[in-house]
C-alpha cells in the first residue's frame, strides 16, 4: 500500500514539463503547464492523467482515449501515461487534457486492495464479434468525464475535443455517433478494433463486420471528425481503413480521412512518439481551427500558480454544506462475464462537486469491500477512521492519494457489514498534516434495503446497445 501511495505522490511531484525536441521552436510562446494524476469518482471509478495550463482559465477540454489491452497481465505493463508528448502539445495550446488510464478495464481493479473494477473491452468471438458494445462503453465513460470536468471552474463548458488511438479511437467514433452537444470535434489515430489476431500483422478479427459497424456509427454521427492513419499500420492497414471511411461517409458520417507515410516500425503507434508530433500536428491544427474552440492566451499569461502548487502543508477543507444522496445499488455486467455491484452514497457541495463517496463493493470472486473517496490533503499514514453509530471505530487505509482526491479501501469483515446494515449513521474522521481534523457523517437508514434489493441501475458493458 505504501509503495502505491509513494508512486502516486512521485507521479505528482516529478512530472517534468519541459517541451520535447519536436516542440522546441514554440516553447517560448507556450504557457506553463502542470501534470497530475487524478482519481475520477464515477459510478465506475478511473484514474486519469491530467495536463493543463497553469492559470484560472477557463480552458477548453481535450479527452484523450488510449488503446486497449485485453489481458490483465498485459495491462500492468502499460505505462500510466501514454502519448505524453501529444498531451503536452494540446496543453501548450491552452487545452485542459484528461486521459483516463487503462481503457479496457477500470484501472482501480485490484482485488487485494479492495478496488474492484469492470472489464469492457472484449469483443467476443470473431465469428460473431460485438464491436459496437465496447465502443459505446468508452463513449459512456467519455460522457462521465465531460460532465465531471465541466463542473471545474478552469474548464470552459461546451468546448470539448475528443482524441483517441486504436481501440480508444474506436470509442471516440462511437461517442461521435451520440452527437454530444458539448463535443465540437473528434480526432482519431489508427482507430479500429480486432486488429492482429494471434499476433499476425494485417490479420483482422472480422474485417467485413468491422466495416459494417463503422457504417452503423456513421448513420447517426454528425460531429466533425479527422481520421489519421499511417501506411505501415499492421493493425488497420490502408485497404481496410479506406473501406471503413467509405462506409462511415456513405451512411452520413462527417469525417476527413488522412493517410500518412510510413512511420517507425509500425505506424499504429505513431501518436506515442514525440518525433511524430511535427508530422500530424499541422493537420490537427488546421482541423481544430476550423471546427473547435482554441484557448485565449491572455487567460494564461501572468497567472499565478494555483493554490495546490504552493509550498505549504496540505489541509483538509470541507464545504459548509454537503448534500448526501440516498443509497443506491449500481451493477456492472463486464464483457468478461463478471458482475460487480456497488451500494453507494455520494456527498456533493452546492455546485454539485463530489466531496465524498462511500461504496460497498461486491463481486462473486471475492469478499465485500468498503471504498471511500475523501478530499485531498489528508494524513496518509492515519487512514480514515470509520465509526458506525457509537460503536468501535475501524481504520481504513489509503490506497491512492492523488491531485484531486484520496481513496481508502479495505475488505469488509462480516461484523462491520452487519453494523452497516443495522446502523443509523456512518462517520468518517479525517486528519491532515496541520494536526487539524474534519469529519463527514452519512445516514445509513437506506443502506440495508439498497444493498439487498434489486439494482437501481445496471451498466451492461457486454451488450451491443445504445
Amino acid at each position: 500500500m505504501l509503495k502505491r501511495l509513494l508512486i502516486a505522490w512521485t507521479l505528482l511531484a516529478c512530472l517534468p514539463t519541459s517541451p520535447s525536441p519536436a516542440e522546441a521552436e514554440d516553447a517560448a510562446a507556450s504557457p506553463r503547464i502542470q501534470e497530475e494524476i487524478w482519481g475520477l469518482p464515477f459510478p465506475l471509478p478511473l484514474l486519469a492523467f491530467v495536463v493543463r495550463p497553469v492559470g484560472d482559465g477557463p480552458f477548453p477540454l481535450v479527452i484523450m482515449n488510449h488503446g486497449i489491452s485485453l489481458g490483465a497481465q498485459e495491462r500492468t505493463f502499460f505505462p500510466t501515461i501514454e502519448f505524453r508528448a501529444a498531451a503536452q502539445w494540446f496543453a501548450n495550446r491552452g487545452y485542459v487534457v484528461v486521459s483516463p488510464v487503462r481503457y479496457g478495464a477500470s484501472s482501480l481493479d485490484d482485488k487485494d486492495q479492495g478496488l474492484y473494477g469492470s472489464v469492457f473491452a472484449h469483443v467476443g468471438s470473431c465469428d460473431n464479434p460485438n464491436f459496437r458494445g465496447p465502443g459505446l462503453a468508452i463513449a459512456t465513460l467519455n460522457e462521465w468525464v465531460i460532465d465531471y470536468m465541466s463542473k471545474r471552474k478552469f474548464v470552459q463548458p461546451g468546448k470539448v475535443v475528443v482524441v483517441g488511438q486504436s481501440g480508444g479511437g474506436w470509442g471516440s467514433i462511437a461517442l461521435a455517433s451520440r452527437n454530444p452537444s458539448s463535443v465540437q470535434a473528434v480526432v482519431t489515430f489508427a482507430a479500429g478494433r480486432g486488429g492482429r489476431v494471434d499476433g499476425k500483422p494485417n490479420n483482422n478479427c472480422a474485417p467485413d463486420k468491422l466495416v459494417a459497424a463503422t457504417g452503423e456509427f456513421g448513420r447517426t454521427a454528425r460531429v466533425p471528425m479527422l481520421w489519421i492513419y499511417a501506411e505501415n499500420d499492421t493493425y488497420f492497414g490502408p485497404a481496410l481503413t479506406r473501406r471503413m471511411h467509405d462506409a462511415f461517409a456513405a451512411a452520413g458520417g462527417n469525417a476527413e480521412y488522412r493517410m500518412l507515410p510510413p512511420f517507425g516500425g509500425d505506424g499504429h503507434f505513431m501518436i506515442d512518439s514525440p518525433d511524430a508530433v511535427p508530422i500530424w500536428s499541422p493537420l490537427v491544427s488546421q482541423f481544430l481551427e476550423k471546427h473547435a474552440a482554441t484557448s485565449n492566451a491572455q487567460q494564461i499569461v501572468g497567472s499565478s500558480p494555483p493554490e495546490d502548487l504552493q509550498a505549504k502543508p496540505p489541509r483538509v477543507r470541507l464545504p459548509e454544506k454537503i448534500q448526501y444522496s440516498g443509497w443506491r445499488k449500481l451493477c456492472f455486467e463486464s464483457s468478461d462475464k463478471t458482475t460487480t455491484c456497488r451500494t453507494t452514497s455520494t456527498g456533493t457541495d452546492e455546485t454539485g462537486e463530489v466531496v465524498t463517496r462511500v461504496d460497498l463493493i461486491q463481486r462473486a470472486d471475492g469478499p465485500a469491500r468498503l471504498q471511500l473517496f475523501v478530499p485531498q490533503g489528508v494524513d496518509l499514514q492515519r487512514g480514515v477512521k470509520v465509526t458506525i453509530d457509537r460503536g468501535k471505530p475501524s481504520q481504513i487505509p489509503f490506497n491512492w492519494c492523488l491531485a484531486n482526491i484520496c481513496i481508502a479501501a479495505s475488505a469488509v469483515k462480516p461484523d462491520l457489514l452487519a453494523r452497516l446494515e443495522s446502523g443509523k449513521t456512518l462517520k468518517l474522521d479525517l486528519a491532515d498534516l496541520n494536526a487539524s481534523s474534519a469529519s463527514l457523517t452519512l445516514p445509513l437508514d437506506q443502506f440495508a434495503a439498497a444493498r439487498k434489493g434489486a439494482a437501481a441501475q445496471t451498466f451492461d458493458f457486454g451488450q451491443d446497445a445504445e
